[in-house]
């Protein structure tokens, strides 16, 4: 199954390289929502961060022909994000000097960590959309919205019990999903601190 997306993943990498322009699509439904986030870690602006995430396309698209691989375009995303993002965070910060007011706080996280937090962002959204639309629904409504289960029900016209089913149907299908990936985030972390 990994193996599949890291082909599929490589196969669309190959397109994006000579402007195929379903390419770039393929890429902007997988990366958006997690350089999106990574973005909003470090800027604390959500419309900032989305600006930035979405120039980063274009600023990749325009070096297309440079990139060949999956891994190679979903780092240069990052990277342009990283950047532009810590320009905004720099620009805020003169802009506000000059107004004499304080600057925003800068998160003392590293970038690692909020790459860290974005991929696991990336691999939520990517496995939501393989849920039966009604689990994925009440799970969106439940774990990103921060909606209890009679909230849920009443907005849904469901019975309580039935949102019940459907939280633990999702939960395991997203089990099921993750368990793989973060093993291999667990062990690339423990890699890292213990600096091998």
């Amino acid at each position: 199954m990994r193996q599949e997306q890291n082909d599929k993943g490589n196969n669309y990498a190959l397109l994006f390289q000579v402007g195929n322009e379903k390419a770039l699509s393929f890429f902007y439904h997988e990366f958006y929502p997690a350089l999106a986030h990574y973005s909003f870690q470090l800027t604390q602006s959500r419309p900032v961060a989305e600006e930035i995430a979405s120039e980063a396309f274009v600023k990749a698209w325009r070096m297309h022909y440079k990139l060949n691989s999956y891994a190679g375009i979903k780092g240069y995303l990052y990277k342009i994000v990283h950047r532009d993002s810590i320009e905004a965070i720099s620009s805020e910060h003169k802009r506000a000097k000059s107004y004499r007011q304080l600057p925003p706080e800068i998160d003392t996280e590293t970038p690692f960590d909020n790459m860290v937090r974005s991929e696991v962002y990336r691999l939520i959204h990517a496995a939501l959309k393989d849920l039966p639309p009604a689990s994925r629904k009440v799970m969106i409504m439940h774990y990103l919205e921060g909606k209890n289960t009679g909230q849920i029900s009443r907005e849904l016209n469901l019975h309580p019990s039935t949102v019940k089913t459907q939280k633990k149907q999702g939960l395991n299908a997203l089990k099921k999903v993750f368990i793989r990936p973060m093993l291999w985030l667990f062990y690339i972390c423990i890699k890292i601190s213990l600096g091998f």
